[in-house]
């Protein structure tokens, strides 16, 4: 019988901390690296992120969703030009009181003023809750994951051979862009039915945050023709690389298809984060090459899966 392999799991102490040796910091690179090429997903502690922050945004999700639908929906994204705010996912394909239970998300980035509105950058929305128990602990919690994924970017280039310098440009005013999720319990009977269908991300990476012990995230290890289970762990941050890197290294870093199935029999909350990267930047692993920038191959990507257009 074959052996199922397991999505790694990775300390990123040695490299964060600023008091580890070229050696440490390289081992931890090249850990990176074997991951993000054979699984082109990884989990990670080690990181850097408060547990206390972690608990408090996942806090600040449970706030949110359980407000009165009209409430959630005043702060509709539909009314946000720059597609910030409140969805319940479904509902574009079957009338939302049919499903009562959909799932639901809320969008939120770096904070640019109106007049500077572009796309994926402009003002969030943010709901009417106390200060404490939603807007300051989401806002630290990006900042903490601005600090991250510039970390992770760094291994990545260095494990391709490149100094971090190359990623100057990618990083200057990255689009960051937070994802509050809520799975509602999954009764559906019907085995095609996810909570997230088979997917991958269009960005450079996600890193994703779990409610402890609500388990649901499966990866696709084509190796095994197996979906491999990622548990929902405290303090564990789940990273995947996606198609902006995968298609920038030429498949060395692999973006990897997912899907998300709420097995945890009740509630679960989620918080990825999408690290897109400067609009305006190009491919930061092969200096030179000014084929597409990132806004063009999101855009692209936004088209070809709404079906608008054939590229």
């Amino acid at each position: 019988m074959a052996i199922i392999p397991e999505i790694p799991t990775i300390d990123l102490r040695s490299y964060i901390q600023p008091d580890t040796s070229p050696e440490q910091k390289a081992k931890v690179v090249d850990e990176v690296k074997k991951a993000c090429s054979q699984y082109g997903f990884l989990q990670v502690t080690g990181h850097g992120v408060p547990l206390a922050n972690q608990r408090e945004v996942l806090g600040s999700c449970k706030s949110l969703f359980d407000l009165p639908q009209d409430r959630k929906d005043a702060l509709s994204l539909k009314n946000n030009p720059a597609r910030r705010g409140y969805e319940r996912i479904g509902e574009q394909i079957l009338d939302a009181k049919a499903l009562p239970d959909c799932k639901e998300g809320y969008y939120l980035g770096r904070e640019v003023p109106l007049k500077q509105l572009g796309f994926l950058r402009g003002p969030n929305q943010w709901p009417d809750l106390p200060d404490e128990e939603f807007h300051a602990p989401v806002s630290k919690y990006y900042e903490h994951m601005l600090r991250l994924g510039g970390s992770l970017l760094e291994m990545l280039a260095l494990g391709l051979g490149h100094d971090v310098s190359v990623l100057e440009a990618f990083t200057k005013e990255p689009v960051v862009n937070l994802k509050l999720l809520h799975y509602p319990k999954h009764i559906s009977e019907d085995p095609k039915q996810f909570g997230a269908g088979a997917h991958t991300d269009f960005g450079a990476i996600t890193i994703l945050l779990q409610q402890p012990g609500k388990h649901g995230l499966e990866v696709y290890h084509s190796s095994s023709d197996a979906w491999l289970s990622v548990p929902a762990v405290e303090d564990v941050f789940v990273i995947n690389m996606g198609d902006l890197v995968h298609k920038w290294t030429d498949g060395k870093y692999s973006s990897t298809v997912h899907r998300v199935v709420n097995a945890s029999g009740g509630d679960r909350y989620s918080v990825p984060c999408f690290y897109q990267g400067d609009l305006s930047a190009t491919n930061p692993f092969k200096p030179g090459d000014t084929t597409e920038t990132v806004e063009q191959h999101i855009k692209r990507k936004f088209d070809m899966s709404y079906g608008l257009s054939s590229k």
